[in-house]
């Protein structure tokens, strides 16, 4: 069913002040900005975003949610290509990650935030990992990986692959999208190999 007009505004409108939050909060710092400011960037009144996000924190909570969706998006519509879900685990992996280096500090910021328990960001990236599980017991269920690996432990592992690339690599390695893209292929091979089936020889 299609959206009415109104609905297609909110959307936009929402998607403007993720975007304005993304930016200045890259830009000038998260405590230094103002939701006066977000409201300035997004073309929007102050009240519009203060109705969609009640507070700094709950933008962040969007912003992590719009990156799910995307990842979302991306399986329901553009995976055409891949044959299998270990291949759809690889380019779920490559999307978060590079949608996450688009702005460095502000996801390296959501990251610790994301596994603090006095942070109402804690636990936010539940809807992310429970995808990134159903592709890993997926692949599992199709011969791609160790059927009696613990998937859990599994996807650990692809997490890693994240915050490596999330919090070791330098701005001269995510410089170049092709360096980008080899680098993290490199690190999901390495780290995946222990759990591929059958083994790697």
């Amino acid at each position: 069913m299609p959206y009415s007009r109104r609905e297609l505004n909110k959307i936009e409108s929402r998607k403007r002040i993720l975007k304005a939050s993304r930016k200045l909060f890259s830009a000038q710092g998260y405590e230094d900005t103002m939701m006066e400011e977000i409201a300035r960037r997004a073309k929007v009144s102050k009240a519009t975003v203060y109705n969609y996000f009640p507070n700094k924190e709950s933008l962040l909570i969007g912003i992590v949610d719009e990156v799910a969706d995307r990842v979302e998006e991306l399986l329901e519509t553009n995976l055409d290509d891949c044959a299998d879900s270990l291949c759809k685990l690889r380019r779920v992996m490559e999307e978060i990650v590079e949608a996450s280096l688009q702005y460095p500090s502000l996801s390296r910021r959501i990251a610790w935030l994301h596994s603090d328990q006095e942070s109402t960001l804690f636990g936010s990236w539940e809807q992310m990992t429970a995808l990134l599980k159903r592709l890993i017991l997926a692949a599992q269920g199709e011969k791609l990986l160790k059927p009696d690996a613990d998937a859990n432990e599994i996807l650990d592992v692809v997490m890693g692959v994240y915050l490596i690339a999330l919090f070791q690599w330098t701005p001269l390695d995510i410089s170049k999208p092709d360096l980008l893209q080899s680098k993290l292929t490199a690190t999901f091979d390495c780290l995946m190999r222990p759990y591929l089936w059958p083994p790697a020889i």
